[in-house]
């Protein structure tokens, strides 16, 4: 509505300047056009031109000023909405296990290197006012990403950062990594935390787990390699462990799902998902109102111009002397003093 108004107002008011500024000019019509005493034509329009132009200018300027508030607005919501944004913790197996060769569709990827690929994928998919985490195992839980805006760090973090060197060895407690995990994010606002634990389940027995803090809205428990052939190490065989990963997920309320071959469901990350409007057709609103000033302003600069060299065929100026008449003219002007 302020555009509009303003636009509104300045449109009376340059109506009302050009009201009197023809009725000034039909008084001097004689003496500015000729014998005529009017004008071309076309410049008929010109009392109707410049106020829709200067009030096609106000609209724009208005609209781009209402825009970048509101917009000013939005990103001050958003730096101070910290407190309710949405949590996205990846908890990520980092043990030696993870580096086998079995997982994939076709059973050619490593476990870590199927990881990776399933985070990118949920990545792609979410949207909206999101902070990201990540907690990395092994031995132990270690946070390695807290309260990111920039899924780059995830990614970043899943694509061969080295944790491993800082981590004591040993063999993996998946008990223990689950709680330090519940532990790091029990501190967040009340259901604003999605915990995601991506991991093989190859583990030690596990401890007792915590119960889900009241932070935490939603589990998953992804698994990763062969679920059905192990693959020896460290004196054992290794495989993804359903049951392990299962008796996890219950004991946090959550989900399990095995995404060796396929990735989690879009219908399983809800409300993190936001719909990508289609393109929009035509030009936007800010567009419109730049559009509007360029053209308010290029026509209201050429009026004069247009006015001055085709508004009339009156030319009013000096009239040039000959030669004999500008010397008579000298001599006056020298007898006069």
């Amino acid at each position: 509505m302020i555009p509009l108004m303003s636009a509104l107002v300045v449109l009376l008011l340059a109506c009302l300047a050009e009201w009197l500024h023809v009725r000034r000019i039909r008084a001097v019509g004689r003496l500015a056009f000729g014998p005529t005493s009017a004008p071309h034509g076309w410049t008929r329009v010109v009392p109707w031109l410049r106020p829709l132009c200067l009030a096609a200018f106000t609209w724009g300027l208005a609209t781009l000023l209402v825009l970048k508030m509101a917009a000013a607005e939005g990103k001050g919501d958003k730096a101070g909405s910290n407190k309710t944004a949405t949590r996205l913790v990846f908890v990520g197996d980092l043990s030696p296990s993870m580096f086998l060769k079995d997982a994939g569709p076709e059973g050619k990827q490593t476990r870590h290197e199927r990881m990776r690929e399933v985070v990118e994928g949920i990545l792609q998919r979410v949207s909206g006012n999101l902070r990201f985490g990540v907690i990395a195992f092994y031995t132990e839980s270690v946070p390695v990403v807290m309260e990111a805006r920039d899924p780059e760090l995830v990614r970043n973090v899943f694509n061969g950062l080295p944790l491993t060197y800082a981590m004591p060895r040993g063999q993996t407690d998946l008990g223990q990594a689950v709680n330090g995990a519940v532990k790091l994010v029990k501190d967040f606002p009340e259901g604003s935390t999605r915990l995601l634990f991506l991991t093989d389940g190859d583990s030690v027995n596990l401890v007792p787990i915590m119960p889900r803090p009241k932070s935490v809205k939603e589990v998953f428990v992804l698994g990763f390699g062969n679920a059905h052939k192990g693959t020896f190490i460290d004196g054992h065989l290794s495989r993804q462990e359903g049951d392990t990963l299962q008796t996890v997920a219950s004991a946090l309320g959550g989900t399990y799902v095995d995404v060796n071959e396929k990735h989690l469901p879009t219908s399983a990350l809800g409300d993190l998902v936001v719909t990508v409007p289609p393109p929009h057709r035509g030009l936007t609103l800010e567009e419109l109102a730049v559009l509007a000033m360029v053209l308010g302003a290029a026509i209201l600069a050429l009026i004069p111009v247009a006015l001055e060299y085709f508004g009339s065929d009156w030319k009013v100026g000096r009239p040039e002397l000959d030669e004999e008449d500008e010397a008579r003219a000298k001599e006056g002007a020298l007898n006069a003093r």
